[in-house]
């Protein structure tokens, strides 16, 4: 009773029920799609796929350059002015836009590298599903604390994706039509955020002065930097793991990764929904328990994972990739590592505006791994499980840099200040 008397507690828990529908969606419409992709595709193909994407992933995270994060807490800040909304919309579309055509000519020269030049076509086509990234405003309707539509939009691209899918990629020859699809979903997504931003929240766009776009740039530049580092835990190791390893063994890490986020998609959602309620109230009290929460669930999924690593991996790949159990019961670590991560992350460090803190928890694990990688690299010893056990390790540097920083700043275990 006392939860549902509490304001802040009632937007927690509908944001939370919108963000659970979304990523439900999201997400379940996903694994569907790789359960049937890596039996039309073959493990072979699908690998590629995998691995092409994994390139693309660090161009959409350069497209978003950060503003996911960035944007939602400063239109939490402002959501009652009108002018300074319109004018972070504007700002953003507009860079956002810039950094999609950059995108383009960065990707052309990266062709100088011969594994990104024998995929080009493939690249560059799906280089074209950042339209979505460019349009689709995650980070107002999470900034105005109203999900429902956002869930109802990715609802709708999500199951035409699916539908197409299963309609008209029936062979491996049908790779190129299956990204075409998810750029049309995409398109489709962006286009209807916009128009709901336009049509219920009265946004007006507008050509922002140039010196105005350097302003939100580089305030945003920090943020784009260390999620963009971030990427290389995931994104890196499987482009790594297509160089020195197999196609095979890109699809093997990918569903057992796909699995283990599956599984901390719950805390995710949580943060995404507390955020603007903390960034508001600065409830130190709530932050504590959330992390005490997400440890304790994900050591939990953590065990369910291990104890049925086999049946989970014949049910979303295939008895081709029953010899990857050990990879996913292993990958299973970073379930209550990720889980904590989010917390402290956004809740912990952002929403109360240590924004250095957070960029640097982000920056120093990036190197951590890179420099590892580097020494793999001189002594030759760049296999598949050490990229797994370096993927790990990376996240665990991750979480104790933001463990150390939300302590220090007296943000964790520190009583509120009436």
């Amino acid at each position: 009773m006392n939860f549902l008397k509490n304001k802040d507690y009632r937007i927690i828990a509908e944001n939370f029920s919108y963000l659970s529908v979304l990523k439900v969606f999201n997400i379940g419409f996903k694994f569907i799609l790789v359960a049937y992709l890596v039996r039309v595709l073959g493990t072979e193909l699908y690998g590629l796929l995998t691995w092409s994407d994994s390139i693309i992933q660090f161009f959409l995270m350069f497209i978003n350059f950060g503003f996911n994060v960035y944007a939602a807490k400063y239109i939490v800040d402002h959501r009652d002015d009108k002018t300074i909304i319109n004018e972070v919309v504007s700002s953003i579309y507009i860079i956002k836009f810039l950094l999609f055509i950059a995108s383009f000519l960065i990707l052309l020269i990266t062709a100088v590298l011969d594994p990104i030049a024998e995929n080009l076509g493939l690249l560059y086509l799906m280089l074209i599903m950042g339209i979505g990234e460019v349009l689709f405003p995650i980070w107002f309707f999470q900034g105005i604390e109203k999900l429902k539509l956002a869930t109802i939009i990715v609802f709708i691209s999500r199951l035409f994706i699916v539908i197409t899918t299963f309609l008209f990629v029936n062979e491996p020859d049908d790779i190129f039509l299956y990204v075409g699809l998810i750029v049309i979903s995409n398109l489709i997504m962006g286009l209807l955020g916009i128009y709901t931003i336009k049509r219920y929240y009265d946004i007006s766009f507008y050509l922002v002065k140039f010196k105005t776009l350097l302003v939100y740039f580089n305030a945003a530049l920090m943020f784009f930097f260390g999620r963009f580092l971030s990427l290389v835990f995931n994104y890196g190791t499987i482009f790594l793991i297509g160089i020195y390893a197999t196609l095979e063994d890109v699809t093997g890490f990918d569903i057992a990764a796909k699995i283990v986020l599956l599984a901390v998609i719950p805390f995710e959602m949580l943060q995404q929904a507390v955020f603007p309620t903390i960034s508001r109230t600065l409830d130190k009290k709530l932050l504590t328990k959330l992390v005490f929460f997400s440890l304790g669930v994900g050591l939990l999924f953590m065990v369910v994972i291990q104890l049925f690593s086999s049946e989970l991996l014949l049910l979303f790949g295939g008895e081709e990739l029953l010899q990857y159990a050990d990879t996913l019961m292993f990958l299973s670590l970073l379930t209550p590592l990720i889980s904590v991560t989010f917390i402290l992350g956004s809740c912990g460090l952002v929403a109360f505006g240590f924004f250095k803190e957070y960029n640097f928890s982000l920056l120093f694990s990036s190197i951590v791994y890179l420099i590892a990688v580097l020494f793999l690299y001189l002594f030759e010893e760049i296999t598949f499980w050490n990229l797994i056990y370096l993927r790990v390790f990376s996240d665990f540097v991750l979480v104790s840099v933001r463990a150390f920083y939300t302590i220090k700043r007296k943000v964790l275990f520190q009583q509120n200040i009436v």
